[in-house]
């Protein structure tokens, strides 16, 4: 009688450990990446009564007989499976894509005491280092900051990920520019054609430029309807400044159109370029067939350190190669393939692959570092510790780090928080069913304390 008391108060305890469970798990309903907790039970040890006996010539064999001693707690598992997403639009907002993965987090200048996470909630603190909310360091692999704008050189070893403020990107040399668009092929021929295409001679009047005496370069009336096209484009020096270059496009043939190219002053002033150490201005025939290019170019030009303020001489080519001549207004542009002015850091942006892409004022987005994910064999070992955290265990395995969307990793949703697994449907019809079970073992346990009591009212 006995028994039934004690397999009771073990039912009681059993079911008051799967009550705190649920009751945790109901808690943590709105707790971002939060995985939620499930109780399972197992038999206590059964005391046999009767062992079992083999069947005999004159009888049957008979089965054990045995009385069990309770319940208890067989596991207490984590469920990993992934939570539902919400788009908050929050840059630094993160999740995992996958029911397996977790952020990498430190709070070790070394970076060796290492925490996991699903939780994506990260922040930016003063010193641009990218955090939990308890200021738990995000790990992956910094870009150096000396590769900024150019090709990216990634760090090898896990370090804590920076979103500097301060970051600059320093100034690059434009090398090439690429023309694009049309040039009517209905602009008039220049027919016939002048001596000279430039002159520098404010008296000459036979030539398509004319240099006039305050520095400028103004069109010959008589020429101007020859000319397809003129733009304007810039380049910059080893030091970014900008400089102004002006190209017009000449129709001197059919289906050809030559190309001459001045340089402008801050002050207004243009000098025509010219062609190598010599004096005659730098050209280039572009000829095109049913419209499309055909031949000319690059045309490569030279902008003298004398006008750069000591950032030395620019050489740079423009390609002609995707420009059209059709019957179709002009409307021809061109724009610099590469170089820019030094940049400090205006934003950022982190892609589904985890990089994280610096955005400048000059316009350059380079990558700034990557976020790092670890993968476990066994997920369901690793040991909770607090702020929604994880560290592994001998039965988890150490972790598999890799990059988001590489090798088997999931990627990435940013702007998305991962919300809490938990069911509340389940986990209400749980409650009402450990609920009665804790209450049934109550029960033994009154129904059994009448029955003793009835014993020892026999002696009366």
């Amino acid at each position: 009688m006995m028994r039934s008391m004690y397999s009771a108060v073990s039912g009681l305890s059993a079911h008051q450990t799967k009550m705190d469970v649920i009751g945790n798990n109901i808690a943590n309903v709105n707790t971002v990446g939060f995985k939620s907790g499930r109780v399972t039970f197992q038999e206590v040890f059964s005391q046999t009564i009767r062992g079992a006996s083999a069947p005999q010539d004159d009888r049957g064999g008979s089965n054990p007989q045995q009385i069990g001693l309770g319940a208890n707690v067989a596991s207490i598992d984590t469920i990993f499976t992934r939570g539902a997403a919400e788009a908050t639009g929050v840059a630094a907002d993160l999740m995992i894509n996958g029911d397996n993965g977790f952020f990498i987090v430190s709070n070790d200048s070394n970076f060796a005491n290492r925490s996991y996470t699903r939780a994506g909630n990260f922040k930016i603190d003063a010193a641009g280092n990218l955090v939990t909310t308890e200021g738990y360091r995000v790990l992956g692999y910094p870009v150096e900051e000396s590769s900024y704008g150019g090709k990216p050189v990634y760090k090898t070893s896990l370090e804590g990920l920076k979103i500097n403020q301060a970051a600059t990107v320093p100034a690059q040399i434009t090398t090439k520019a690429t023309a694009s668009g049309n040039l009517d092929s209905e602009t008039k021929l220049l027919d016939p054609a002048p001596a000279n295409l430039i002159s520098e001679d404010p008296t000459d009047r036979d030539a398509v430029y004319i240099k006039t005496a305050d520095g400028k370069y103004e069109t010959n009336p008589d020429y101007a309807d020859c000319i397809a096209r003129e733009y304007t484009f810039e380049v910059n020096d080893k030091l970014g400044g900008t400089h102004t270059i002006r190209q017009a496009f000449i129709k001197t043939n059919e289906n050809e159109f030559t190309v001459v190219s001045f340089y402008e002053g801050k002050d207004g002033t243009m000098t025509s370029f010219k062609d190598g150490a010599t004096t005659n201005p730098a050209t280039e025939v572009i000829s095109f067939e049913d419209g499309i290019w055909e031949s000319g170019g690059p045309l490569e030009l030279t902008i003298d350190g004398a006008v750069t303020n000591g950032a030395g001489a620019v050489i740079f080519n423009v390609n002609y190669n995707d420009l059209t001549s059709y019957a179709s207004d002009s409307n021809a542009s061109a724009e610099k393939d590469d170089g820019y002015k030094a940049g400090t850091l205006d934003g950022y942006t982190i892609g589904a692959d985890g990089t994280i892409s610096g955005i400048f004022s000059n316009g350059v987005k380079t990558p700034l570092g990557r976020i790092a994910i670890a993968n476990f064999k066994n997920p369901a070992g690793l040991q909770k510790t607090d702020s929604n955290m994880f560290i592994n265990t001998a039965n988890s395995g150490d972790p598999i780090i890799g990059k988001p969307g590489e090798a088997g990793f999931a990627s990435l949703n940013p702007g998305t928080l991962e919300m809490s697994n938990v069911d509340l449907s389940r986990e209400f019809t749980y409650m009402i069913t450990t609920q009665r079970g804790f209450q049934a073992n109550s029960r033994v346990i009154t129904t059994t304390d009448q029955m003793l009591e009835e014993l020892v009212n026999l002696k009366r």
